[in-house]
């Protein structure tokens, strides 16, 4: 999920062994100008005929040498070293792709789940209600920052996008949109669309225990039949 802008106050404290690596990730390094200018002329050779290509190429080149391509190169250099910024690039890439993006983002940017086949599920509703189960236990893990962090063999990855995995959404704004983010404890609720219908109901009981699967599965039952029924 998107890290910016957010709304003042709603930043989650990193902790447990989620978040215990964060503080010796390395920054994210900055290319060499001439390496940059490379790849991206690797990048329009499928693109373009050949006369555009090597038309490029030379403006990709003049550009090089140019004294406006070494103060934006320094520049780059200049943010990614101030303190406290680990990743020149999120904002950057935060804001082109999903705030600023004026497509929907749902199919064309965000990836999507698909989910194995549960032969001990012979009804929609059942199903869904362990996927709900499961995706609680899992903000839990979150939450309490207890899930182990992603790693590549032996190194850990940031963890960062963990803290708007859940109670976080997209506010709409011009020019881009914000992000915004609820607490945890006192924001446990399930939204069903249905039929063009939205229903809304709490996965927490009021003695703070968690509805079981088969209670939620009742729930959903009960949402369909209203749904279905135009009730």
């Amino acid at each position: 999920m998107p890290t910016v802008p957010l709304d003042a106050g709603h930043l989650r404290p990193e902790r447990g062994p989620l978040f215990a690596h964060q503080g010796r990730l390395p920054r994210l390094p900055v290319p060499d100008l001439e390496s940059t200018l490379a790849r991206y002329a690797a990048s329009l050779e499928p693109l373009l005929p050949p006369d555009q290509l090597a038309r490029s190429r030379r403006a990709i080149e003049a550009f090089g040498g140019s004294a406006e391509g070494q103060e934006l190169q320094r520049r780059l250099r200049e943010r990614a070293a101030e303190p406290g910024r680990a990743n020149w690039l999120e904002e950057w890439w935060n804001d082109l792709s999903y705030m600023g993006y004026r497509d929907p983002v749902i199919p064309y940017v965000s990836y999507h789940y698909s989910f194995n086949d549960d032969p001990a599920c012979t009804r929609p509703a059942q199903r869904a209600a362990r996927l709900i189960s499961g995706a609680i236990a899992f903000r839990r893990m979150v939450a309490d920052g207890s899930l182990p962090p992603d790693m590549q063999r032996d190194a850990p990855l940031c963890s960062h996008s963990y803290k708007f995995m859940f109670n976080a959404c997209r506010i709409p704004h011009i020019p881009s949109d914000r992000c915004r983010t609820a607490p945890y404890v006192g924001n446990e609720t399930i939204v069903v669309a249905r039929n063009g219908q939205f229903f809304a109901f709490s996965f927490v009981r009021d003695d703070g225990a968690v509805l079981a699967v088969d209670d939620i599965a009742a729930t959903l039952e009960q949402i369909i039949e209203a749904a279905d029924s135009g009730a």
